[in-house]
């Protein structure tokens, strides 16, 4: 029976009437630390967070804070951070990576596995050691590899042994950021080749928050064989940003996923394909680059990352996607997040922020969304 009880399996959330809004409902301070835990800990409450739940310091402001700032400091943060970008970029599916072996000679059942580890361990080391802006993700030049990814990145193995160590990749090396990843190049790739779509419909998708259209059922998907006029991959898609039926869509990823074609499959560097010279220049909402450092910069300074960031995190923070009705907050997180640091403990508001000056359309476009903005930053419905 305890084993089967929907208050075992689930965290259940029934809240309390809210004594300053007759008719709403609030979280009780048990639920909130709840909550709380498992979005910064991914785990139960400890001793320390239940007693002030119990105690009524959830209940203000500074108490949660103080609570939020002590789960932070703890190292089950770490782990906190590690599960929501496991989940925010699908990095559980490196587990069952597959590609073709005699393509990709440095394929090995333990690559999938190592490319995760990269990146986690880049996102613990921005949070928490070099409290790095978010933004910096796609262009810093740190990461973190082991002997198998150092060959694949063709840099020196910093140590004989299997372990990861923070490396920081030449100033001439292809590769930076986030999109420099086996993990996020391999992911989005095909078994056998590379895929100029499904890189770029994750940037859009996943770093972005934009939609890309479903294609019509009866559509060819496929991309044409090599031939002796279609060599790379950007010839051969050409094709499909030429027809009607696919150019909707295509025109909105392909370009941005030939930004990363002189990555193979498992990201190894290549400056040809097929004999013929990889061509990694394109456009980014407007915004041109000649090669996979110069989409990364492109990314990090898009409009829609902070927004996307915001929504992300609330998505995974609630469990659920968001109502229509809360497209307002939504809104009013991506602005603060823009004109604020992107630090992922400590998102803060700077002086330049346009929702502190009274005269700033940001703020403007806010009050007439209902919402009412103090001097000192905090928001709250009117």
């Amino acid at each position: 029976a305890v084993l089967l009880s929907p208050n075992f399996l689930y965290r259940v959330e029934l809240g309390e009437p809210d004594p300053d809004h007759p008719g709403q409902h609030r979280f009780t301070d048990l639920e909130l630390a709840t909550r709380l835990s498992y979005f910064l800990w991914n785990t139960t409450p400890d001793d320390a967070l239940l007693a002030a739940a119990e105690s009524g310091e959830l209940a203000t402001r500074e108490g949660l804070f103080a609570q939020a700032q002590r789960l932070l400091d703890d190292p089950r943060a770490r782990q906190g951070v590690r599960s929501f970008f496991t989940e925010y970029l699908e990095l559980h599916a490196l587990d069952e990576l597959s590609k073709d072996p005699t393509l990709f000679e440095h394929m090995s059942s333990e690559l999938g596995p190592d490319a995760a580890e990269e990146t986690l361990s880049l996102f613990e080391y921005a949070v928490f050691d070099a409290e790095m802006d978010y933004r910096e993700v796609f262009t810093t030049r740190e990461t973190f590899v082991n002997p198998r990814l150092a060959m694949i990145y063709d840099i020196p193995a910093p140590t004989s042994d299997d372990v990861f160590t923070a490396v920081e990749l030449p100033r001439k090396s292809p590769r930076a950021g986030l999109l420099g990843h086996t993990s996020f190049l391999a992911l989005n790739a095909h078994a056998v080749s590379t895929s100029a779509t499904l890189r770029g419909a994750a940037v859009r998708t996943t770093l972005l928050c934009q939609s890309i259209p479903v294609p019509p059922v009866d559509v060819d998907t496929s991309i044409p064989e090599p031939t002796g006029n279609t060599l790379t991959l950007r010839d051969r898609v050409a094709e499909h940003l030429e027809n009607e039926s696919c150019a909707g869509c295509h025109k909105l990823m392909d370009p941005i996923g030939l930004g990363l074609e002189q990555f193979d499959g498992i990201g190894r560097f290549r400056t040809t394909d097929n004999g013929a010279t990889i061509d990694p220049s394109g456009d980014l909402d407007g915004v041109a680059f000649d090669d996979a450092r110069e989409l990364g910069k492109a990314i990090s300074k898009h409009e829609r990352l902070p927004w996307c960031l915001g929504r992300t995190l609330g998505r995974y923070a609630t469990g659920r996607v968001e109502a229509d009705a809360e497209g307002p907050w939504l809104d009013l997180l991506g602005e603060r997040l823009r004109a604020g640091t992107l630090d992922l403990r400590f998102i803060h508001l700077n002086h330049t922020n346009p929702l502190l000056d009274p005269t700033s359309q940001a703020r403007k476009d806010v009050a007439k969304q209902g919402l009412l903005v103090a001097d000192e930053g905090e928001v709250h419905p009117l």
